[in-house]
């Protein structure tokens, strides 16, 4: 590779993944926010463990191209060492952060409508409105669309394949 950079898929994985965490870091102080539990303490420190992974693996990114040594026929070699960190470290910190996430939410990621039926149903949706509000005068219609968002992220099929691909992406 001519003028570019060698072995590039952990550098794009690694900035990949931080883009990911960044997108889950908010997304989890938002539902905590809007479940009423964001100003505990406990729930700040694990939601401040997720922020540090996320700056984690910013660093890492950043390491790779800041530190990266010329290789063959004017290529660049991302860093090593940040490379292998990287993919060492991803698994374990993704399987983590569901698991506070999870830990967390715990059943307010499980009595959600199953579906936009149920909202558009009056019957139904009178409950909605009673039951399942949000804190701090957030309304249930908003507080489902949040945590909904966060089981697709992390609790659907579509979560779970993520989670499946962040474990084994580097083998």
């Amino acid at each position: 590779m001519v003028g570019g950079f060698a072995r590039l898929f952990p550098f794009q994985a690694c900035t990949r993944f931080a883009v990911k965490l960044d997108f889950l870091a908010g997304l989890l102080q938002k539902s905590l926010e809007c479940t009423g539990v964001s100003e505990f303490s406990d729930v700040q420190a694990d939601l401040g463990e997720v922020v540090t992974r996320r700056h984690m693996f910013w660093a890492l990114s950043d390491a790779m191209w800041a530190e990266a040594k010329e290789w063959n026929g004017g290529a660049w070699m991302p860093d090593t060492k940040s490379i292998m960190t990287y993919s060492v470290l991803a698994p374990m910190a993704y399987t983590k952060i569901k698991n506070i996430v999870e830990r967390n939410l715990t059943s307010d990621l499980v009595y959600l409508p199953s579906s936009i039926r149920d909202m558009n149903n009056p019957e139904i949706e009178k409950y909605l409105a009673k039951y399942v509000r949000g804190s701090n005068g957030m309304d249930y219609e908003e507080r489902i669309k949040i945590l909904r968002l966060m089981w697709d992220a992390i609790g659907s099929e579509f979560g779970g394949r993520h989670e499946l691909y962040e474990i084994n992406y580097t083998g």
